[in-house]
């Protein structure tokens, strides 16, 4: 008999930002990594006299859980009780559900596993208590802290050594978020990092199907050989993507973040599986996604073969907002940058990134949050989300939208390649808003026109050279319709971020 365990964390994005303080999210979100890693079940085993191994009981560990097998039905109750009871003492906060099966000989591995996660799901909907415990007066208080934190004997707790956070050579990781680095006269805004990898469940399916006709060995050697290896490239895209980063400050880019005391402008919060969120100085914040979702799309997974693809939500806020807000703006933004490449076609490969710049006005809704973008002529505002890179029929679908129209422009108006008064650019915004025939009006009367050739014919499309000595001009843009239909601002996004936007790997 072989006795099948799935283990995961619930409402991990609650656990991880009730507090405040950078620090202190970080510290929880390694909690949670702690409490699904197979060092800590053989501590756990090993206190309580239970013969555990990685190679003899871990199946493999991704997408949020970790699924273990043990040979005897007694062995799994007794390492599932040790767990549940060890987790409740020393992490009193985090919910830890756990389901066991026995393995059936009759279906497949794959169906197995399915089996599993949804009666770990169907446990999951009648948990006992789904409202917030209040305090006791015993508790420990601190005003970084959304509620009471339990303090749990320390002299109970089972040891552990986090694995190092990866800082570039001559730099510190950033204690909160003012390490980040901030210019003395500008407004301070950090920048929350939320990227996804694309159709993961899709490509776990695939490996399912693949060998679900062989041995339970086979297939679980795959499966953990995977999840293994996304776990890997992932955190390889970060190292690669945070030494890039250093490279650009090494090269300038440093002075105009005004860093001091040697904090890296970059803090991994969670980097598991797939699943990434970091924080940066406001302005780098779109770049250093941008880097990341470059140096992730040339690694292949060992399992499959296939390279990968993902999408950045990036939510650029004062430091002071609200962080479990920020997280979970940019997850929206990221859901929406999803959804922009799934509108090419089921199956398409792209990256994508999207992006919101916060003054302080609150959405629950993608709907809502753009509804501040809309002209008083029904026309868009963004251009955004953009694709960083496509296949090429998708490419050729979308030449408007992608992320290099967009940070060529904005790094003309800054160098002044683009040269107009930085105040009448800004105020072009009002024009926008108002819609075309306004924007183009106000062009002209600012004796502006050539403002709109440079960034249409210039960047946003090669200059058509059938019509030069034709009596028919150059085209002058302001808005134009994109692949989903839609008429929207070519310049409206360069704008908005011109004071909040620093270019790295120039």
């Amino acid at each position: 008999m072989r006795y099948l365990m799935i283990l995961e964390v619930s409402q991990k994005q609650a656990y991880i930002f009730s507090s405040t303080k950078l620090k202190e999210n970080i510290k929880r979100s390694e909690n949670i990594c702690q409490v699904t890693d197979i060092r800590y079940f053989s501590s756990i085993a090993e206190r309580a006299g239970i013969p555990f191994s990685k190679e003899g009981n871990l199946v493999y560990s991704g997408g949020g859980h970790t699924v273990l097998e043990f040979g005897q039905e007694g062995v799994a109750k007794a390492f599932a009780y040790e767990a549940s009871k060890t987790v409740k003492r020393e992490f009193p906060e985090i919910a830890l559900f756990l389901k066991v099966l026995p393995y059936e000989e009759g279906i497949s591995p794959g169906e197995n596993l399915k089996n599993l996660s949804e009666e770990l799901e169907v446990k999951k909907s009648i948990r006992a208590a789904s409202f917030r415990q209040g305090s006791f007066g015993i508790e420990r208080m601190s005003a970084s802290l959304r509620k009471p934190e339990p303090l749990p004997k320390k002299e109970e707790r089972i040891s552990w050594d986090a694995d190092p956070e990866y800082v570039p050579k001559g730099y510190q990781a950033a204690k909160q978020f003012g390490d980040l680095g901030n210019s003395r006269d500008s407004s301070c805004f950090i920048a929350v990092v939320h990227i996804d990898g694309n159709a993961m469940g899709k490509r776990v399916e695939q490996i399912r199907k693949k060998y679900e006709k062989e041995n339970w060995n086979e297939f679980k050697k795959n499966l953990r050989e995977f999840s293994d290896s996304v776990d890997l490239h992932f955190k390889e895209a970060y190292q690669e993507m945070a030494d890039r980063v250093a490279e650009s400050l090494k090269k300038g880019a440093a002075q105009k973040l005004d860093l001091q005391k040697g904090y890296f402008p970059i803090r991994k919060v969670i980097l598991a599986g797939d699943d990434v969120c970091f924080v940066a100085e406001g302005r780098i914040g779109l770049e250093a996604a941008r880097i990341f979702l470059e140096q992730l799309k040339d690694k292949r997974n060992q399992a499959d073969g296939m390279g990968y693809t993902a999408c950045a939500g990036v939510a650029i806020v004062h430091q002071k907002y609200p962080f479990y807000k920020a997280y979970s703006l940019s997850e929206m933004l990221c859901s929406n940058a999803k959804r922009s490449i799934a509108a090419y076609g089921e199956g398409k490969k792209a990256c994508a990134i999207d992006w919101h710049l916060e003054f302080g006005e609150l959405a629950d809704t993608m709907e809502e949050l753009r509804e501040a973008y809309e002209t008083e002529d029904g026309h868009c505002l963004e251009l955004r989300p953009y694709l960083l890179w496509a296949e090429e029929e998708v490419w050729k679908q979308e030449p408007i939208r992608r992320y290099g129209n967009f940070k060529k422009l904005l790094t003309g108006i800054q160098k002044e390649e683009i040269a107009y008064a930085r105040g009448k650019i800004k105020e072009f915004r009002t024009a926008l808003k108002a819609g075309e025939k306004a924007s183009e009006y106000y062009l002209k009367s600012k004796l502006m026109d050539e403002f709109s050739m440079m960034g249409f014919e210039g960047i946003y499309k090669e200059i058509g050279l059938e019509r030069l000595f034709s009596g028919q001009g150059l085209e002058r843009k302001v808005f134009v319709e994109t692949n989903d239909q839609k008429k929207r601002s070519l310049y409206f996004d360069g704008i908005e971020m011109i004071d909040t936007f620093v270019p790295l790997d120039e």
